[in-house]
């Protein structure tokens, strides 16, 4: 998916939510595995309407904290296998992941969404990243680290420039 485009879903994504919640998920000894990690502990975003958690292999757990701080929208960063070239980037609603077959976690992400769905009220969406490897191992690969850098920047332009504007919208 192209920079722009990643952009403009995500910025079409969060429209009228005032909480967010940023999920990275993955396992940093299985190499681009960590990929959803890496990009939440780079994202250095300070506002009280943001949650961004490394939930690591059991992102189910995070499910009541995410509905008590009142999320609306929920990001899910992981590495996802697309069956597409590495670093490929997408978008991926639950209705759509059915052929994506990920995964080092409990949970197939699809059950993950609607449950995190039906617990916390939020919509969610999955921003999946096509792995180069995920063998045993330490590091994400360098053409999954690029893609990574690319994702950091686009998530803190849009989500900046989307909670300042929210900034003069009430909360309920």
């Amino acid at each position: 998916m192209d920079v722009d485009v990643l952009a403009g879903k995500l910025r079409e994504f969060l429209r009228g939510a005032q909480r967010i919640a940023i999920l990275g998920i993955g396992n940093d000894l299985r190499r681009d595995d960590g990929l959803g990690p890496y990009i939440v502990r780079s994202l250095s975003i300070n506002d009280s309407n943001l949650m961004i958690e490394n939930v690591g292999s059991v992102p189910e757990a995070f499910a009541r904290p995410i509905a008590e701080f009142g999320a609306q929208r929920v990001i899910l960063i992981d590495a996802a296998d697309m069956r597409r070239s590495p670093g490929a980037v997408d978008l991926i609603t639950k209705d759509r992941i059915g052929g994506i077959a990920i995964s080092t976690h409990h949970l197939p992400l699809s059950f993950l969404m609607m449950y995190l769905e039906q617990e916390t009220g939020a919509q969610t969406i999955l921003l999946g990243v096509q792995p180069q490897d995920i063998d045993f191992g330490e590091g994400l690969t360098p053409v999954i680290e690029e893609t990574a850098r690319k994702i950091i920047s686009i998530l803190k332009q849009v989500i900046e420039l989307h909670l300042r504007g929210q900034s003069d919208v009430p909360h309920n």
